[in-house]
């Protein structure tokens, strides 16, 4: 009998071990045996043979371009994505063994390919991330090491990646001003011993310069991080380049695998850092780079795609998908390991007898292999025979979990060659054979899903195959032998199943599992085995309840629940202990069926509060309740003001009572109490069956509380605790869906609605609750206010202000009014259904003559209205809402009417959202003219410096404009009361100053009366004032202030002093001279035609520029100045820089200039024994050191006079 090893050319069992079945990406010498090995079995599988010209023939187009280029290598583990980078990467370094392959592929790529490859030498860098030293070590360092090792092993410089120059400069600066004394220090920290030590390490390797430049930071107390030793990333990339040019490469090729087991290890920033550098060596703004930079990265497939709840590896693959998008993509799928079998594993040493024994199985399997394997096929078959196709498959998905060493050729060689040796040529190796290799009796080495493996082994050694042994001791029943190996096989085959879901498909049946082991299965017929094999696997799920077998014949499906401690037994014990949780189970599910979690009033067990409905773009808040409706007073049945009320039943009652009592009390109230908009929903009652969902749960989540788990699950143990718990769990789920689906049963197809008011249909059109609740509260608010305008968006308080704009703008013109986007969009969702606006392409008219705001303007015309009456009318007429009512109260006050406080008659402000407490009364005004409007803007700006308000006329607006000049011109009227008072102390009465004051007080007399009509009050005002922009007593109440301020530093005391000192004999002539100076420029004379005699007039109030201390006009005056100029000077400075005083404004009224004839320092002493002489004498040189006038200067010409800012 030939067997498979006489078949196949199959290496000893001892040698398996030691054979190397994963392929690590590592350097090595091209002309050993390694690499001769490693080409020999490598195999050129169709998509290697698709993708490897592609990969060569781009390389080369950038390569021309001096451009860079990235890709992907992506497969499963086992599909020879290392084995493939390790290959193209020989081939790049021109490694004879890879170019001399005798595989076609590799023949056609030599012509075209070889020869610029040899003449770009591109530098191959091998990067293996599992290798990398030092789990924080980041892509950019572990590349720059990479690239030194590969130079290395070229005899080539190391690449200095490192800044570290200046730091050992740093050092040698220090030690140069020091001395000793810094080597000293150094000694004893253990950084250096001596500057020989330190002149070594420079001139050593990089990695010995920068432990030291590292150190030295760490000494100096200086962040590491921050000190710029590591270049950036995209620099990096560049000085790489160079460096790999300036060494003779035309380029560098970076071969990177286990980027994503690496990059797993990485959290938080550092991932999305790796992530982003990974794509920066492709994807940047850094112009060309002196050599072009390839870079292939291998990615093992998505594992979510058959494992979901590996939900960390599908992170990893969402932000490289996100990020790296300029990557291109080599996908080597999944059916590589079939090739890879056929051309390394399968190779024939009986070639003709192979072929044989696969054309008489293929005879019999076609036509039922694809049924038994999706993509089988009679060439599937050829390739992998002895393995069935099905275990090819499922080795793809169990490996994968496994530990790296225990891949999938390594187990199909143990197969072969450990377990099945001498299985006869022509004879399937059945699938459930597999298990043994994967999971042996010593322990099963998995790197995912552990747990799940290590139960599968778990429940097969310990339960299953016990099971099968004692059904074989049983001598009442004909199990033999033979029967349990094919029991075994087909039970470890729905054990593989559980961790395979292609093997599993849409589910084993008794029919399948026979099919994929007929090898083991004796029996005449293939009916005949597929009974035998329901009879057992019915026999052994007696023994094992975790064995399933759904249904009946070789249809049933059989399944294994892995992780089940008697969790029936558990839950029956839950119910005893939860007790009734009827309503605790079933209103959560309520309330997320009805959408009304969140709700005030509905947290925790709340069950009655708020329902929002969003009604015609409005948002509306009507109430619900759950409750039993027979048992609920009247006062439950009153809906909320303007709204709706909602009463929702329970599924069912104590004996004795229906549905029908629930009805009879809705219509009764309806029939005592009158129409009220409220809907009773009342459900059908629950079946006992149906009651029992809600037990389920109610146990279910007693075994998930930390009460639960303590009282029931206390015996066991972690790991079968948390097997319960996921079950529990699983459960509480399904049994939640099924509740949802009840509830949807009760309360839709066979619930009614019961409303309190005609007109309401009673239908339930919408799949889901709350489609449906909305749609009732949706009849009940159009029953309620049936001439709601129809909003096209949602009346929001900004949308709600630019259509007050726009009307204010449109009422002020009475004509078309262009608008933009923003207000057209606007007028047309707001304005058109209040029907205020008539809208064209490009312009609107505003419309007054329509329901809403024709009857809003017919109850406001009258000289004193109340607000709250209107706001009530649009309420229960229209039901509009507060921000809509407000609009109109905002465009009456806009336009013709004053807000005032309804019962303290003070004007107050409103606006769109204000507090709807405050009651408003109305009070028609007068607007001014738009003219007079514009003139009263410019004219307070003018007096007052007060801000214009806007353009648009409006009486809060006008209000609001005559409030703020009363204010301002109280405080400009005391000034000048105090100005003309201070001028009649000084004696100027009766002059032209004194005049010029009175009139400007007089003419802001109408701001000072006690009226709250603007109109009037503004009207009066801008009477008394011209036109004229020129006018000079404006100037006069613009300088007020800074008037009084400068006549009330005049001292009274010297004053009187000096007019003491008329009378004296010697001065008195001079100080009579200069008194009558002073009053001539309080009192200054009307200005003739001829008289250049103009003085300066005050300088109005506000800071002075800013002048240089050095400037010529602070410089104190030379040494020939006469002592009258040198003490204006300084008394000039001291008022300059005199402090801020009682409040008002530092800035300082200008001196008078003088030039006197005579210094008061040169008079003569006059020996006078007066003592009011004296005292006038020295009141006399106080008073010039102050003032510094002559009697001979020019007068100071009137306030504001059209002579005012020349100098004499």
């Amino acid at each position: 009998m030939t067997t498979i090893s006489d078949a196949f050319d199959l290496p000893l069992a001892e040698d398996i071990r030691a054979m190397g079945f994963v392929v690590k990406l590592r350097e090595s010498d091209p002309t050993g045996p390694e690499v001769q090995k490693l080409v020999q079995d490598y195999v050129v599988t169709p998509a290697v043979a698709a993708e490897l010209p592609r990969i060569l023939d781009d390389m080369r187009q950038v390569f021309n371009r001096g451009e860079e280029y990235g890709r992907f290598i992506h497969g499963s583990f086992g599909s020879g994505k290392s084995h493939f980078m390790t290959m193209l990467s020989l081939l790049i370094e021109g490694a004879e063994a890879a170019w001399s392959k005798p595989d076609p592929t590799f023949v056609s790529l030599r012509p075209k390919h070889r020869d610029w490859l040899s003449g770009a030498n591109l530098l191959v860098v091998r990067l293996h991330m599992l290798s990398v030293r030092g789990k924080d070590t980041s892509l950019d360092r572990a590349v720059y090491e990479a690239f030194n090792a590969a130079l290395k092993r070229r005899g080539k410089a190391a690449f200095e990646f490192l800044n570290v120059d200046g730091l050992l400069d740093e050092i040698r600066r220090e030690a140069a001003e020091y001395g000793d004394l810094v080597w000293a220090r150094l000694s004893q920290a253990n950084i250096l011993g001596s500057r020989a030590e330190f002149e070594s390490i420079v001139a050593g390797g990089p990695k010995g310069r920068e432990r030291l430049a590292r150190a030295w930071l760490t000494f100096k107390g200086r962040d590491v991080a921050q000190a710029g030793i590591d270049p950036r990333w995209t620099e990096g990339i560049r000085r790489m380049g160079a460096h790999a040019k300036a060494q003779g490469f035309g380029g560098i090729v970076l071969m990177i695998d286990e980027f994503l087991l690496w990059l797993a290890e990485k959290s938080g920033q550092e991932f999305v850092r790796e992530i982003n550098d990974l794509n920066v060596i492709v994807d940047h703004t850094t112009g060309q780079r002196p050599a072009p930079v390839f870079v292939f990265v291998a990615r093992q497939r998505n594992l979510q795609e058959f494992f979901p709840d590996l939900v960390d590896e599908s992170k990893i693959h969402e932000h490289i998908d996100h990020h790296a998008k300029r990557f291109e993509l080599t996908r080597l799928q999944d059916v590589e390991l079939r090739h890879i079998v056929k051309g390394r594993v399968l190779r024939p040493k009986l070639p003709d007898a192979v072929a044989a024994a696969v054309a008489e199985l293929g005879a019999r399997h076609d036509k039922i292999l694809p049924a038994l394997l999706a993509g089988a096929d009679h060439a599937y078959l050829t390739d992998v025979y002895p393995f069935h196709p099905a275990l090819i498959e499922m080795l793809v998905d169990v490996t994968s979990l496994m530990q790296r060493e225990r891949s999938a050729l390594r187990l199909l060689y143990e197969l072969l060659v450990v377990h099945y040796p001498h299985l006869p040529l022509g004879e399937f190796l059945p699938v459930g054979s597999a298990f043994d290799a994967i999971f042996p009796a010593s322990g099963v080495e998995a790197s995912k899903k552990v747990e799940l493996l290590q139960d599968v082994h778990h429940q097969y050694y310990n339960r299953l195959a016990l099971a099968m042994r004692q059904m074989v001791d049983d001598t009442t029943t004909d199990f033999d032998e033979g029967r349990r190996r094919a029991l075994d096989q087909l039970i470890k085959t729905v054990l593989l199943a559980e961790v395979s879901p292609r093997l599993k498909g849409a589910g084993l049946t008794v029919e399948r599992l026979v099919q994929l082991n007929s090898v083991d299965v004796d029996g005449e017929t293939f009916r005949g085995r597929a009974r035998v094999a329901e009879t057992d696997l019915l026999a052994l799920s007696q023994l094992v309840p975790d064995l399933v077998v759904a249904g009946t014949g070789r249809s049933a499906v059989v399944r294994y629940v892995l992780g089940k401690v008697s969790l029936g037994e558990i839950l029956q014990r839950a119910k005893s202990k939860a007790g009734n949780q009827h309503f605790n189970v079933f209103w959560p599910a309520l309330k997320k069926a009805l959408g009304i979690v969140g709700n005030k009033g509905f947290e925790g067990n709340g069950n009655s509060g708020d329902l929002d409905l969003m009604w015609r773009k409005t948002l509306r808040r009507g109430s619900l309740k759950l409750g039993n409706v027979r048992e609920m007073p009247y006062d439950d049945f009153e809906p909320p003001p303007k709204t709706f009320r909602v009463l929702v039943d329970y599924p069912w009652d104590e004996a004795g009572h229906s549905v029908d009592e629930d009805r009879l009390r809705a219509l009764g109230v309806r029939k005592t109490r009158g129409n009220k908009y409220t809907v009773c929903w009342l459900p059908r009652h629950m079946a006992p069956n149906e009651l029992g969902v809600l037990t389920e749960i109610a146990a279910v989540r007693f075994l998930l509380s930390e009460p639960g788990q303590e009282e029931l699950l206390e015996s066991l143990g972690p790991t079968d605790r948390a097997r319960v718990l996921e079950q529990a769990a699983e459960r509480e789920r399904t049994f939640s869906s099924r509740l949802d689906e009840l509830i949807k049963e009760l309360y839709i197809a066979h619930g009614e609605l019961v409303a309190l008011i005609s007109d309401i249909d009673k239908a339930r059109p919408h799949p889901t609750l709350r489609e449906n609740l909305d749609h009732i509260t949706t009849l009940l608010m159009d029953r309620q206010f049936p001439q709601h305008p129809p909003f096209g968006a949602e009346p929001k308080k900004a949308d709600l202000e630019l259509l007050l704009k726009w009307m204010v703008v449109a009422g002020e013109s009475n004509v078309s009014v262009p608008y933009d986007d923003p207000t057209g969009r606007v007028l047309k969702t707001l304005g058109q259904p209040l029907e205020l606006v008539n809208l064209g392409q490009t312009k609107a008219t505003l419309r007054l003559d329509t329901r809403i705001i024709k009857e809003v303007l017919q109850r406001v015309d009258q000289p004193m209205t109340s607000w709250e009456p209107i706001a009530d009318h649009l309420r229960e007429t229209y039901g509009l809402p507060q921000p809509v009512i407000d609009l109109f109260l905002c465009f009456l006050c806009q336009r013709d009417h004053r807000a005032l406080h309804e019962i303290t008659g003070e004007s107050i402000t409103v606006s769109i959202g204000g507090s709807p407490s405050v009651k408003v009364k109305l009070q028609r005004g007068t607007l001014v003219d738009a003219p007079d409007w514009h003139r009263l803007r410019d004219l307070g700006n003018h007096l007052f410096a007060a801000a214009r308000p806007p353009a648009h006329r409006s009486l809060q607006a006008q209000d609001r404009f005559a409030s703020e000049l009363r204010g301002a011109a109280r405080a400009r009227r005391l000034a000048l009361q105090g100005l003309h008072q201070r001028l009649v102390q000084l004696g100027a009465e009766g002059g032209e100053r004194c005049e010029e004051v009175a009139q400007a007080n007089a003419r802001l007399a109408p701001l000072g009366h006690s009226t709250t009509d603007s109109h009037k009050t503004l009207a009066e005002l801008l009477a008394l004032w011209p036109a004229d922009d020129g006018d000079p007593i404006r100037s006069v109440v613009q300088q007020a202030e800074a008037a009084l301020e400068a006549l009330a530093r005049l001292d009274d005391g010297c004053w009187r002093n000096l007019s003491d000192g008329r009378d004296h004999p010697e001065l008195g002539a001079e100080v009579d001279a200069h008194l009558s100076g002073l009053h001539t420029r309080l009192r200054p004379p009307s200005p003739g035609p001829g008289d250049h005699r103009v003085g300066r007039r005050l300088e109005p109030p506000g800071p002075r520029p800013h002048r240089a201390p050095d400037s010529e006009a602070d410089a104190a005056p030379g040494a020939d100045a006469d002592p009258a100029t040198r003490h204006a000077a300084a008394g000039h400075r001291r008022q300059r820089h005199r402090p801020r005083r009682r409040g008002r404004c530092c800035t300082p009224w200008p001196l008078i200039p003088a030039t006197p004839t005579r210094s008061p320092t040169s008079w003569p002493m006059c020996a006078v024994t007066s003592p009011s002489w004296g005292r006038a004498r020295s009141g006399w040189r106080w008073f010039v050191r102050r003032t510094s006038f002559d009697a001979r200067a020019a007068p100071l010409t009137p306030l504001g006079g059209a002579r005012r800012g020349r100098r004499a």
